[in-house]
């Protein structure tokens, strides 16, 4: 898409870290990291929704989820900011982050798709982004170009 931001997703002793460097340089600003979808589809309907251990650096990501096995189909979003526990002196511990089912917002490249719900019994494919914007243009309170790294210890239905 023309931007030069680069990011990994490694695991190191049990640990998903996802990180790399954002750049807005030509049109860019985001960097993301999705699994592969999973066959048959989780069936979480009787769940409220998932919970992220995390240790962040103090952005705000965004946790994706979707319900179809369409590339670029539908990405149900919810943003969640991280504590700045990641530094050069070492790693404090992990933070619990809840993400209610009901909360998670519906978009196709970043802009609201109004009139459709998430449908829980389908969920196949989750997604970590780092983006300089929000939902429909807005921006990213807790953005910034250069280094980024969030570890994620486990993700959980509740």
């Amino acid at each position: 898409m023309g931007g030069v931001s680069e990011s990994t997703f490694r695991t190191s002793d049990g640990v998903g870290i996802f990180s790399g460097t954002i750049s807005t340089e030509n049109n860019g600003g985001f960097a993301g990291c999705r699994s592969k979808a999973v066959t048959p589809a989780l069936d979480l309907s009787s769940c409220t929704g998932l919970k992220l251990l995390i240790k962040g650096d103090g952005k705000r990501y965004k946790f994706i989820v979707r319900d179809s096995y369409d590339w670029n189909g539908i990405a149900w979003a919810q943003a969640f900011d991280s504590a700045k526990s990641v530094s050069a002196a070492g790693v404090d511990g992990y933070e619990e982050v809840r993400l209610p089912f009901a909360a998670f917002v519906p978009t196709l490249f970043a802009r609201r798709v109004p009139g459709v719900k998430l449908n829980t019994r389908e969920l196949n494919t989750v997604q970590l982004t780092l983006s300089k914007f929000e939902y429909d243009s807005a921006l990213n309170p807790r953005f910034s170009e250069g280094a980024f790294e969030l570890r994620v210890q486990q993700i959980a239905a509740y």
